[in-house]
């Protein structure tokens, strides 16, 4: 085999017109997008970051603007470069890129044409800009250095301070098609966009946005909502403790959570702790790098099924960001595999967080003890019938005994108990729960007040009928499912009945 000379070369460049279209194609979604170039604002130390989406027709525009450090013409050149930084490079601490593709290959996803103004201190900003028609009919890589008018007057009328950075998408041809006319339909496309880009960002940066330095993160003049995946606020989520892994010298901190169940949540806090893809798609690990959000709910191919009594679980992991390789982060920052060595760990903790989620929903068919003053009475029972799982009715809950031990009525009440146990369509409810969040509502799930209290006031007539004094029957009211979540209501019913 001859040997090879290392001085014998050709220098073959990619076709540009081609490399082009090609990085259009890395999958990046809208919010995705934004995302990214809500990391290089970041980066940069802005402290104020604004997202504006424009209709206009096939004329419509999106831009991100921070006040952060701004860029120098020479520094602004080398970040429109594509593959303007070296994954194996070292970066500092705080940096939320890796490969110096994110601004190009996000941008070019959405738009065909790219213009990044930026100033230092307040004046001219320099201004360069990526058009991919140009590059396709030229097949060169001709960076445009002159600002357009129109991008011009956009920096005065949406940029007051006259600093840091601005990143334009025109020609958006994957929101607005332009072979199409565009009419009320497309336009509320348009804006329906930057909805769920609002509500993306409050995931990936909510620890931006809760923060200490707290930063003001806006779309179209809205400030965004951080979600917290963990509900760290509601006192019933359960903190399974803190723990630290470490790999090749390296810590990476774990926090494991168990989310109430629906009946500790009110409607609202059901729904926003569900997150924008539901509960069940939410469960698992929560990857973080630099407190950014990479990965929100996934069990990272440890070979655990998204089951509905593990959706509560839910655990934050954070990475350093010199662990990228380790993890497999894509250019999307969007996806993340640990290392194998780390998998048994990972798989000790995901157990451990997925039996406390599992407990929290078998205690949701069954009376369990309470830590103050009594049970909580569950109308429910899961048992076992010739090694098969069925469902009955308490016999012990306060109503149903009750109504059972009431003279002459105790046979039918059985037998109506009976027949609505034998037929529980579980068929249907499990179908109904296949595939995505369950769409079961909650108990009382939008009733009113007094849809409620008028059934309570139905219970309490039948407990007093069998013989107990208002303050007992309130004080079962209280312990019985799911009247344990609307105490204002016990109160103010039997506030009313005493003299």
């Amino acid at each position: 085999m001859p040997e090879m000379h290392l001085n014998d070369f050709e220098i073959v460049e990619p076709r540009a017109s081609a490399l082009v279209e090609s990085l259009r194609a890395f999958g990046y979604s809208p919010q995705t997008a934004i995302a990214d170039l809500i990391d290089n604002s970041v980066s940069a130390n802005s402290s104020i970051i604004d997202v504006h989406f424009r209709w206009d027709g096939h004329d419509s525009w999106i831009a991100v603007l921070d006040n952060g450090d701004g860029m120098s013409e020479e520094v602004l050149r080398e970040a429109m470069r594509a593959g303007s930084a070296n994954p194996l490079d070292t970066r500092d601490k705080q940096d939320l890129g890796r490969f110096g593709l994110g601004l190009k290959t996000a941008s070019f996803s959405q738009c065909r044409r790219l213009t990044v103004m930026s100033a230092v201190e307040m004046g001219r900003p320099a201004a360069r800009t990526w058009d991919l028609d140009l590059i396709g009919s030229t097949g060169q890589w001709r960076l445009l250095t002159e600002d357009r008018p129109e991008d011009a007057r956009l920096w005065e009328e949406i940029n007051p301070v006259g600093k840091g950075t601005m990143v334009i998408w025109r020609h958006l041809d994957r929101l607005v098609d332009p072979k199409t006319s565009v009419n009320e339909l497309a336009e509320r496309h348009f804006y329906a966009a930057a909805d769920r880009v609002a509500q993306h960002l409050g995931m990936i940066f909510h620890r931006f946005l809760r923060g200490p330095k707290r930063l003001s993160l806006r779309v179209n003049g809205r400030p965004l909502r951080p979600w917290d995946p963990f509900l760290e606020d509601s006192h019933a989520t359960q903190a399974l403790g803190d723990e630290a892994l470490t790999y090749r010298g390296r810590s990476i901190g774990v926090r494991s959570f168990v989310l109430p169940h629906v009946t500790r949540l009110s409607q609202g806090e059901y729904a926003a702790a569900g997150g924008p893809r539901g509960w069940a798609a939410h469960q698992g690990f929560y990857v973080y790098r630099n407190h950014r959000l990479i990965v929100a709910g996934d069990w990272l191919g440890l070979g655990f099924a998204r089951d509905e009594p593990t959706k509560l679980a839910r655990i934050q992991l954070d990475l350093p960001n010199n662990m990228d390789q380790d993890w497999q982060l894509d250019v999307r920052k969007s996806v993340a595999r640990p290392p194998a060595v780390l998998a048994p760990q990972l798989r000790r903790i995901a157990e451990v967080a997925r039996r406390g989620s599992a407990q929290v929903y078998r205690h949701r068919g069954k009376v369990i003890e309470r830590s103050t003053d009594g049970d909580v009475a569950y109308t429910w029972e899961q048992t076992i019938r010739s090694g098969k799982i069925a469902y009955r009715i308490n016999r012990q809950h306060p109503v149903v005994d009750a109504l059972l031990h009431r003279p002459g009525d105790g046979p039918l009440v059985e037998a109506l108990l009976r027949l609505v146990e034998e037929t529980v369509p579980v068929p249907l409810i499990v179908l109904d729960h296949v595939g995505g969040e369950s769409r079961l509502a909650a108990p009382f799930e939008a009733a009113e007040p007094a849809a409620i209290s008028k059934v309570m006031q139905g219970l309490a007539k039948a407990l007093q009928d069998n013989g107990l004094e208002p303050n007992e029957v309130a004080k079962r009211l209280s312990y019985m499912e799911p009247f344990c979540n609307y105490a204002e209501l016990i109160v103010k019913m039997f506030n009313k009945e005493t003299p």
